[in-house]
């Protein structure tokens, strides 16, 4: 993968094609003369088609440009592009390695917790690589768990990788307690707390599949948690 950074004077492109356009208009996507423009506030890309070079154009010049090469929303839209190409997903997720060394991958959109159980866990001394954006690789049929920078309320973060033990999806509760949930349910609870290309049908193909085949080879299950440190005792003897 090679990313050009240029430092301000982005160039003018007619657009041929308008793929995608968010609501609030914060990132757009169009397709201009078989390459790929990426714009939001700060930034503009020219990418190639495989998403794996290009240029990444500042709009405004300044000192201190390289802590704005992949910052949300632009550095996270491109990864979800790459990555449908292929080679993964990014996952509304907070993965965590225990210190026995599992990985952990537990699943919930705002407000199911993720933050929370980031928290706990770090305050067990466990590693958290990231409570809010996991991305997920499938290599030599396990699936690898990698932390980004795109964090939440919880803001450590790690580059670790390792693969995941099990899948948790998110849901506060009275008691602590698991539900398997399997098949076409549980790729559809993968699905809600994914960020799937919605605009490119062969990688909505890929991710897709991607997430069947990790219910077929890991175990999931629904968790409810209280808020705890009963949580990750109760985590730890149910697995």
């Amino acid at each position: 993968m090679f990313l050009k950074v240029q430092n301000g004077h982005p160039p003018v492109f007619d657009t041929d094609e308008v793929i995608f356009q968010s609501a609030d208009n914060v990132w757009n996507l169009f397709r201009s003369q078989n390459k790929y423009i990426l714009e939001d506030a700060l930034r503009l890309a020219v990418l190639e088609p495989h998403f794996k070079s290009g240029n990444i154009y500042l709009k405004e010049k300044t000192d201190n440009f390289t802590q704005f090469i992949l910052e949300y929303p632009l550095g996270e839209i491109f990864f979800i592009n790459l990555l449908s190409r292929g080679y993964g997903v990014v996952l509304h997720a907070c993965g965590v390695i225990d210190d026995n060394g599992h990985g952990y991958l537990f699943l919930g959109n705002s407000t199911h917790g993720k933050s929370t159980i980031a928290k706990l866990w770090s305050e067990s001394g466990a590693t958290v690589l990231n409570d809010d954006r996991i991305i997920v690789r499938e290599r030599n049929g396990k699936f690898w768990m990698y932390g980004t920078p795109w964090h939440g309320d919880f803001n450590e973060v790690s580059s670790k990788a390792l693969p995941i033990r099990k899948i948790f999806f998110l849901r506060h509760g009275e008691k602590n307690s698991t539900v398997p949930r399997k098949g076409a349910e549980a790729v559809s609870m993968l699905l809600t707390r994914a960020f799937p290309p919605l605009w490119d049908k062969e990688g909505m193909n890929y991710t897709l599949s991607l997430l069947d085949r990790m219910v077929i080879k890991l175990p999931c299950f629904e968790l409810e948690f209280v808020p705890d440190k009963s949580a990750l005792e109760f985590i730890r003897s149910s697995i």
